[in-house]
């Protein structure tokens, strides 16, 4: 015995015959916390959704005690019509400015760090950078930081002393290994004690 599967229109409850006739209607509802999927025939929808409706403006009022702002869908001709001076295309580009120099302010403030936790995600470093590259690190060294440490080993040096990190050795094989160092010639007045 098998099984068969019938699908309704969940707006009108009519047998969707096809599966390529089939539509989801993504519904945004106050009384729920997250988008709802339903099945639905296009004629069920069609109709009510013109193209006057696909422009529209969502805005939150926030109370000035600052309590959990309540949204409103809006028409964007019915956006428009509540400025009475003034066009809302020049209203709002001028608001967007200001907010982006606003942005730009609080960066500049709270460094880097505070961007990393504006965004959300680890920022990344660049090792091969002057005031960074021969620091030890995870991953790879890339062949721009090993040209830099060859190029300032005794700068690299006194940064890595500044981090308690053991100086880099152009003697030390794994130093040479991994930077590209070359070994320093002897002085043979060294060897013999001068």
């Amino acid at each position: 015995m098998g099984t068969i599967t019938v699908r309704v229109s969940d707006l009108s409850g009519e047998q969707i015959p096809d599966e390529t006739q089939l539509t989801r209607l993504i519904v945004e509802h106050p009384d729920f916390d997250e988008p709802i999927g339903l099945d639905v025939l296009p004629e069920d929808v069609e109709e009510h959704l013109t193209d006057e409706r696909t422009r529209f403006v969502v805005v939150s009022l926030i109370s000035s005690e600052g309590t959990v702002p309540t949204r409103y869908v809006m028409l964007l001709d019915e956006f428009e019509q509540m400025f009475r001076q003034g066009d809302s295309a020049t209203v709002l580009q001028t608001a967007y400015a200001q907010q982006q120099q606003e942005k730009q302010r609080t960066r500049g403030r709270s460094g880097r760090r505070g961007r990393r936790q504006e965004r959300g995600r680890r920022e990344r470093i660049d090792w091969s950078s002057p005031e960074r590259a021969g620091l030890d690190h995870p991953g790879r060294i890339s062949e721009t930081e090993k040209e830099y440490v060859r190029a300032n080993l005794d700068e690299v040096n006194a940064r890595r002393r500044q981090h308690d990190q053991r100086e880099l050795d152009p003697d030390n094989p794994e130093d040479v290994e991994r930077y590209g160092l070359l070994p320093q010639p002897r002085n043979d007045d060294t060897e013999q004690g001068e």
